[in-house]
């Protein structure tokens, strides 16, 4: 399964990193997997990303849980419809940045 977290922590990188998100979902510079915010969190399900923190199938300690699933529950509530705007919200920016967090944690485990 190490596949699957490469392939979420590269996902969850692409959501933290505001520039790629511009050349990619903004501007269309280059074609990448992740064509899109939807996009982005539609592969984390199809990996079983939020089933797995929910269920704690990997092992993480109960903090790491918690600030976990409070990205999740941000990052599945957002509308990332207009990338134009989203590149400009604060709030995006706060869970972009959360991302980045999100991503030391998960480069500890391997599922």
């Amino acid at each position: 399964m190490e596949n699957t977290s490469t392939n979420v922590i590269d996902i969850i990188k692409k959501l933290s990193d505001l520039n790629f998100q511009k050349d990619v979902w903004l501007e269309g510079k280059y074609w990448d997997r992740v064509s899109s915010f939807d996009e982005a969190v539609n592969t984390l399900e199809d990996y079983n990303f939020f089933s797995y923190i929910k269920e704690n199938k990997m092992g993480l300690t109960e903090s790491e849980k918690n600030k976990i699933e409070s990205f999740n529950t941000k990052l599945i509530g957002y509308d990332g419809e207009d990338f134009q705007l989203m590149l400009n919200d604060p709030l995006w920016k706060t869970i972009a940045n959360e991302a980045n967090e999100i991503v030391k944690i998960l480069e500890n485990y391997t599922w």
